[in-house]
């Protein structure tokens, strides 16, 4: 229990740091986590605190490379593979060959083996941490992509090394051929394994899919299980558990892009779902970052009187000035085969690239996942690799956010919000007309018509106060019809009350703001469970009386009970739901008319799902979904044509994206 509250602890720290982040944005994220983690130093309770090896292998790294899989461009991957094994292999294997033994020469006490798993824990880089850094600069596209698809393949060359370098160390032994041999078996075994298991997951998943047994509460924990998985059945056999991942996270990768136009809803909520494992378990490695580095630099001054704390930084300072001229000089001369028009473009992408190689996230897990033991004895030089390892991150984030602003400009937006408004509406205009062309003035296109008309974001936009003038007006309808009826016994106490329940949530569901959705909670289920008045507990008391009842009932007599509660609910909307709509038609004559819309939604949405028109609901989703594709299909025209920039067209997936998720969960809901 004690270790679950300290990484909740954790935790709560990354998310702090994220929150200033968002106000104090000119700061890199990674050095206000890190921040969060010196001050949690001052806590008692993290004294002494370590995090077994093993789980930032299994349960932090395998996650972390299987999301970054996922989010890769296949065919940008396919493009560029040529340079992307250049660096992630070539470059990688030449830098932890070289630093390692630089690494020994300087400090003679340091084993081979072990400079060598130095080196190997010190290479990997991490786009993340250069996306973090250079979030407000203008890095080239191309440069940008190298970098990214570099991060998720060297990752893996320097894992297979450490590996490597700590079996030579348990056994004493290392020969070349056998190493190589080794390299090449877990390397491409992790490859063929990622691919094999892969194959399987998405073709389960595309089964499912099938099957409409595509909710997120199953689809969801399959996922976020399946880096686990393959990670598991990678080293059970002897290969590269994060390669396989890897290769299981494209694949994943290049289902979400086949499923895009139908499954949006799905892929909306995974996207979200691990955007937030992946910035929380990013954030958490910082976090240590900052958390560990004091008390390992504390024990290596009590062990050394203070002695080795200089040594061993002015060694990081000399490894990370040889990786960053490394990088320079491979790219320099073209190793891999970057594109550029003119030796000063090479230079200048070249000297960014070799600046960008930040080391981040999987270099601090590396250098925990160094085990405590070999054999029975204790990992000699384990706090001053990871003292080493610490201070090159440190560096290596510090560096380009201070050189790379004075090389680069800054970004600037690539298009307004008057902009993004015309667009859009421009987008709904065009979906409007299609859905008039092929679908006529029925009941569902009028339906659809206003649901899309509700995406629009031109001014004057939607006034929230209004908005919320117009539920309360519709909600006191209902109560008062409610009431009356209740009075003249045309329905019961019961009934009254689940009806209103469900005109309650209706007015929960659509206020926008985290605040007035609190307010009505409390107004609507606190305040009425915890009222001492006496038409509360004559209501607390009815509800008891009703659950009772319907436990004594048999199958046959529960339908009939259940029937019979329908048709009562049913009488009710016979009087409310058009004594509503005749109110919001009244109102048109005046402005907020999206406003009317958005309540007119609502009301019908229930009316339908009341009256079980599920023929209804179908259709209406299936021209929801055709109205949403021709959104796509409207922006990507737009881009071929070059009338909207291809920064703004990315805009445009992105709001319609999160429209279609909001209006098909809104109208699939009970």
């Amino acid at each position: 229990m004690n270790t679950v509250f300290l990484l909740l602890l954790l935790v709560v720290a990354a998310i702090i740091a994220n929150l200033i982040h968002y106000r104090l944005n000119i700061v890199p994220v990674a050095f206000l986590q890190i921040g969060m983690g010196l001050l949690l130093t001052l806590l008692p309770v993290y004294r002494n605190f370590h995090l077994e090896p093993e789980i930032f292998m299994f349960a932090i790294i395998s996650v972390l490379m299987f999301n970054d899989g996922q989010n890769t461009s296949p065919g940008r991957l396919t493009r560029q593979s040529g340079t992307t094994l250049s660096l992630a292999v070539g470059l990688a294997i030449i830098s932890i060959l070289i630093v390692g033994n630089i690494a020994h020469l300087l400090l003679p006490s340091l084993s081979l083996a072990l400079a060598l798993a130095l080196g190997a824990i010190i290479t990997p880089t991490d786009a993340v941490a250069v996306t973090s850094i250079t979030s407000n600069i203008l890095v080239p596209s191309d440069v940008m992509n190298t970098l990214e698809n570099e991060s998720l393949f060297n990752d893996a060359s320097g894992i297979v090394a450490l590996n490597l370098a700590i079996a030579t160390v348990a056994t004493g032994q290392f020969s070349v051929w056998n190493g190589i041999g080794n390299f090449l078996y877990v390397f491409f075994g992790g490859l063929l394994v990622g691919l094999i298991l892969g194959t399987v997951i998405v073709s389960l998943r595309l089964k499912l899919i099938t099957l409409n047994v595509d909710a997120p509460s199953v689809m969801v924990p399959i996922t976020l299980l399946t880096p686990f998985a393959v990670y598991f059945v990678a080293e059970a056999v002897n290969v590269s558990g994060i390669l396989a991942v890897v290769v299981t996270g494209l694949l994943h990768g290049i289902q979400q892009n086949r499923l895009r136009l139908t499954s949006s809803r799905l892929q909306i909520v995974l996207n979200s779902t691990w955007s937030v494992v992946a910035n929380t378990l990013n954030g958490i490695v910082f976090v240590l970052l900052g958390l560990s580095l004091p008390q390992v630099a504390i024990d290596l001054y009590r062990q050394s009187n203070g002695t080795k704390l200089p040594t061993l930084f002015g060694l990081a300072v000399i490894l990370y000035l040889i990786m960053t001229a490394l990088r320079y000089l491979w790219t320099r001369f073209n190793f891999a085969q970057l594109f550029a028009t003119s030796m000063h473009e090479r230079n200048q992408k070249s000297l960014i690239i070799a600046l960008s190689g930040v080391h981040g996230t999987i270099t601090l897990a590396m250098a925990f996942s160094l085990p405590y033991t070999l054999n029975g004895h204790i990992v000699p030089f384990r706090n001053e690799i990871i003292f080493i390892a610490s201070i090159i991150i440190l560096i290596s984030l510090l560096v380009p956010t201070i050189v790379l602003p004075l090389l680069l400009p800054q970004r600037q937006p690539k298009f307004t919000n008057i902009e993004l408004t015309a667009a859009k509406n421009d987008m709904v205009n065009d979906a409007i007309e299609m859905i008039a062309t092929q679908y006529g003035d029925s009941v569902n296109a009028s339906q659809i018509v206003n649901v899309l008309d509700g995406q629009r974001v031109a001014q004057p936009k939607i006034n929230r106060d209004r908005l919320t003038k117009l539920f309360d007006h519709c909600f006191e309808i209902e109560h008062d019809i409610v009431t009356k009826m209740l009075q003249d016994q045309q329905i019961t106490l019961a009934i009254a009350q689940l009806y209103m329940r469900a005109a309650e949530n209706t007015l929960i569901r659509y206020q926008k703001s985290s605040w007035q959705r609190g307010f009505l909670f409390l107004r609507f289920n606190l305040i009425k469970t915890f009222s001492l008045t006496k038409a509360s507990r004559k209501r607390r008391q009815a509800i008891r009386q009703q659950r009772n009842n319907w436990r004594s009932l048999s199958q046959d007599e529960a339908t009939t009970k259940k029937q019979l509660t329908l048709d009562q609910l049913k009488s009710i909307d016979e009087n409310t739901y058009p004594t509503v709509i005749n109110y919001l038609n009244e109102q048109l004559q005046q402005t907020h008319t999206r406003e009317i819309a958005i309540v007119r939604t609502a009301y019908d949405q229930r009316h339908r799902q009341l009256l079980g028109e599920q023929d209804f609901i179908d259709e209406q989703n299936k021209m929801l979904i055709a109205a949403f594709q021709q959104e796509y299909n409207y922006i990507q025209d737009q881009i071929t044509n070059k009338q909207i920039s291809r920064e703004l067209g990315q805009a445009l997936n992105e709001q319609v994206s999160t429209d279609r998720l909001v209006y098909l969960q809104s109208i699939n809901e009970d």
